[in-house]
């Protein structure tokens, strides 16, 4: 008897084990193009994650932020404005269209910005020489500082770091998956990663800040920052929006308080 019911049980296992292959969405590998000859974008989890790399002491790059005044606007607009390769939205802003936290554009820093414990930010001199602000602390500015945006949570060593005595919604923000926009650097200060996350989609939710910290760990990157996501999410490459928009949103871009891109002038 014991035999018959193993056999049955294997003959119904071998039926339905076809059925549940075929209902299990395939993988696509992940594909990698040349925006120019310093920038790659590369494709991750069934097109939902975008990765961009771009290599800082290449002398034909660079990095532009969102000009004093110009704000708001969308991505699109502002990498059309000024002729960049690649652009992503930047930092979390109030119902002014303030930016919170340090930013400076074209060396110069925006009316009442200034950087917090609660704050991170990529900031990068002419030379395309730039450094990740470390968790808890708040930094000085440098003169030499040409271009700066902020950030809200770190995401260091594969986890992500809120500052010390903040809000709950530093954890609620990076405990649910949404969409993101990030920014991280090698360890050696060649590489500079734009990461973007679609999300807020029928077929896909989006990024924890600790699943958005542990791909950084997995492409050897130590130090990133979460930017301004949700709904903000964008990037555009060679004046093409990449990223499918929330359908909540009737996929319309939204103007953001400011935005960092990269032009690379050996691009054809």
């Amino acid at each position: 008897m014991k035999t018959l019911l193993f056999v049955l049980m294997g003959w119904c296992l071998g039926v339905l084990a076809p059925v549940a292959a075929q209902t299990t969405a395939p993988v696509q590998p992940q594909r990698t193009e040349q925006v120019s000859p310093c920038i790659t974008h590369t494709l991750q989890d069934n097109g939902h994650v975008h990765i961009v790399k771009v290599d800082l002491p290449c002398p034909s790059v660079q990095l532009v932020g969102t000009a004093v005044g110009t704000a708001p606007t969308t991505v699109k607009n502002f990498a059309f404005r000024n002729r960049l390769n690649v652009a992503i939205n930047a930092s979390f802003f109030d119902p002014q269209y303030r930016p919170q936290g340090l930013v400076i554009s074209e060396g110069r820093r925006w009316d009442n910005s200034r950087d917090t414990r609660q704050h991170a930010f990529l900031a990068c001199t002419a030379a395309n020489r730039c450094r990740i602000d470390m968790p808890n602390h708040k930094a000085e500015v440098n003169p030499e500082w040409q271009t700066v945006i902020a950030g809200w949570q770190n995401l260091r060593g594969g986890t992500y770091v809120c500052a010390r005595g903040a809000s709950a919604s530093c954890y609620s923000n990076a405990r649910a998956a949404h969409p993101r926009t990030s920014v991280g650097l090698s360890r050696d200060g060649r590489w500079l990663y734009m990461i973007v996350v679609e999300g807020r989609l029928p077929d896909f939710e989006g990024y924890t800040l600790n699943q958005l910290a542990r791909l950084y760990r997995s492409l050897g990157v130590r130090d990133a920052m979460n930017l301004d996501g949700g709904g903000s999410t964008t990037l555009v490459i060679n004046n093409q929006r990449m990223n499918t928009l929330p359908s909540r949103q009737l996929f319309l871009e939204r103007s953001v308080a400011n935005q960092f891109g990269v032009r690379d002038t050996a691009a054809p």
